[in-house]
């Protein structure tokens, strides 16, 4: 309970850890359990707070995070309630920023065709959906 006090876990993190100290299954199970009848863990409240860090702080988009959360055994269900609080005009404005960011970084490419692959190839690896990095990269130039 101290533990969980202090920061956001999902479920998988404490199972992880109370596994890797050696704790019974049954232990584990009657643990997890306690912790989230008192309100300790939850799942949805983790997630929400893992994808608003992971945007404003990271700059990370949804596929990056999706995939990040799913990583954790975080349910798609879950996820997809996150997602839900996520700013779409916040959203927007950080893929934004890192494009400019990255195309004042690439103002010596001379062609700009390779350029804006570039840019999209950057923010992709970031996270962000093809169809939002395009209409981003309009708005750019």
């Amino acid at each position: 309970m101290a533990l969980c006090s202090h920061s956001e876990y999902s479920e998988a993190d404490i199972r992880g850890k109370l596994k890797f100290w050696g704790t019974p299954q049954e232990d584990m199970d009657w643990i997890a359990g306690e912790l989230i009848k008192e309100k300790f863990i939850d799942d949805l409240r983790f997630t929400i707070a893992y994808v608003r860090d992971k945007i404003r702080i990271n700059q990370w988009g949804r596929i990056k995070i999706r995939y990040m959360l799913s990583m954790e055994k975080v349910n798609h269900s879950v996820i997809d309630q996150a997602f839900e609080e996520i700013d779409e005009e916040f959203y927007a404005d950080t893929l934004q920023k890192l494009l400019q960011k990255k195309a004042r970084e690439l103002k010596n490419e001379s062609n700009p065709f390779n350029k804006r692959q570039r840019l999209i190839k950057f923010a992709q690896g970031r996270g962000f959906e093809v169809d939002l990095i395009i209409k981003q990269m309009k708005d750019l130039t």
